[in-house]
């Protein structure tokens, strides 16, 4: 039996989310901001247990009926965490949370962080479907906390709406394994044969796509996106996704090999299609948060690479690419709401006209956010690169050739868009030129994300070994 003190960093998010939200009832609005600040200590201090079972793993991994912690798991926790600390962060600049709701926002996104916690660690379905249901609730809220603006209101909806059914499909399927398998646990499996256990699994697979945001599974994406407060935006373009893919690395490399599954194909035809999707239909984008959230789903297929080759390239791969993307997005969203908050208050706040000139404004802020977007391109050598080398090789290796050259042409007509953005920052007339002011907490996530970019890029040596030491699997 698994022991408790192998998930002190769940139990630690749990505790402090339910106590925020008490906090939240008892005290005054104008403390708000205190709340806050307990939020991203918690995640620190989460982080830090997360630490402690790297340093002593003899002793802080093992394997239990329902979940498992091993070193797969632990390195997707972390960034999990890392996203939760960078976003509440950036909440703290973002004045449209009014603080007297400032407890309830930062319980919610620690509980959806546990939930992801708890599913990159799942090997048993049960545990897996609660897992996601936790991430969703939380994430449904999230999207709507701005309840004045209506195209928050819309997108919490469909956000809603398209994960109550997706969730319905998966517990289909969980049904169905279980009558093809007579049991949800996902070791030790006696049979993984026949139509029965096949659609089973697909019904699955739909269900985690809902939450990584592939093909076909992606229409809530961009207006759920949009109306989302940008913290929120940001966090949930990175950490879900991070973390059902590491859930799906488990899944389909380790437990149940797409290979062995015969599902290969539909495996490669998904990666390209949300690749394709993504890219092409950011093409035609005049808001920043629409156009980056079209790049999130073009990046999960990128990431989806490295699961449909099934080798230890592969998921090194996932593992490097998933880390290079918490900096990338982090950064891009936090220059977006900068820029989204000192809008004149005429027309989108975060349309692409309100970036023009905003390298005579801050020119730092601009050449940041170049760097960000040059490194979703894959342009060398910042780390967006590694991580594309890493997944396109893999592909190569595993003589997935077709879907490595869809990637190429995917990734090159992406710097199409994201110079775009980069055009109206350097050579758009800006309307006001006066300064960007630049708070202390959105500038250290912004340096932290830019560090991440070009640090890993220039010198990726440490991460790859961290990577190298993760990409196993504890038996």
């Amino acid at each position: 039996m698994i022991g408790l003190h192998l998930i002190y960093p769940e139990i630690a998010l749990g505790v402090m989310a339910l106590g925020l939200m008490v906090a939240d009832l008892v005290i005054a609005a104008r403390h708000g901001r205190a709340l806050y600040h307990l939020g991203w200590i918690a995640a620190v201090i989460a982080l830090l247990l997360i630490g402690l079972t790297i340093s002593d793993a003899a002793h802080y991994q093992g394997v239990g009926t329902l979940w498992a912690v091993d070193p797969l798991s632990q390195f997707f926790k972390m960034l999990v965490l890392l996203t939760t600390v960078l976003c509440l962060l950036l909440g703290l600049e973002y004045k449209a949370v009014p603080p007297a709701h400032a407890g309830t926002f930062t319980a919610l996104m620690l509980l959806s962080a546990s939930g992801m916690m708890f599913l990159v660690s799942s090997i048993d379905l049960l545990q897996t479907f609660v897992s996601l249901e936790l991430i969703s609730l939380s994430s449904f809220i999230l999207a709507g906390f701005e309840r004045r603006n209506p195209k928050s209101n819309e997108g919490a909806m469909k956000y809603f709406l398209f994960g109550a059914f997706s969730s319905g499909i998966m517990a289909y399927g969980i049904s169905l394994f279980y009558g093809a398998t007579g049991s949800t646990k996902l070791v030790g499996l006696s049979q993984t044969g026949g139509p029965l256990f096949i659609f089973s699994v697909l019904l699955i697979l739909l269900g985690f796509a809902f939450k990584a945001s592939i093909a076909p599974m992606h229409f809530w994406v961009p207006d759920a996106y949009e109306g989302a407060p940008t913290p929120v935006t940001a966090f949930l373009s990175i950490a879900p996704k991070i973390a059902t893919m590491g859930a799906l690395l488990r899944l389909f490399t380790i437990l149940l090999p797409v290979s062995m599954l015969q599902l290969t194909l539909l495996f490669s035809v998904m990666a390209g299609l949300t690749m394709t999707i993504g890219n092409f239909t950011a093409f035609f984008q005049d808001n920043v948060k629409r156009l980056l959230a079209y790049s999130s789903v073009a990046q999960a297929g990128y990431i989806m690479i490295g699961i449909v080759c099934g080798n230890s390239l592969g998921m090194e791969g996932v593992l490097l690419y998933s880390f290079v993307y918490v900096a990338m997005n982090i950064g891009a969203f936090g220059v977006a709401q900068l820029v989204a908050a000192q809008a004149d208050g005429t027309g989108d706040p975060y349309g692409l006209d309100k970036f023009d000139g905003l390298a005579r404004r801050s020119f730092g802020t601009a050449l940041a956010m170049t760097f960000f977007l040059l490194s979703l391109a894959g342009i060398p050598p910042l780390a967006g690169f590694m991580g594309k080398l890493y997944i396109f090789s893999a592909a190569m290796q595993s003589g997935h050739y077709a879907l490595a050259v869809v990637a190429v042409v995917n990734s090159v007509v992406s710097v199409y868009y994201y110079m775009k953005i980069a055009y109206h920052m350097f050579f758009k007339p800006a309307a006001d030129e006066a300064p960007l002011p630049l708070g202390p907490f959105l500038a250290g996530s912004l340096a932290v994300a830019m560090a991440g970019v070009i640090i890993f890029g220039v010198y990726p040596e440490p991460l790859i070994s961290s990577v190298q030491a993760s990409a196993q699997y504890l038996p």
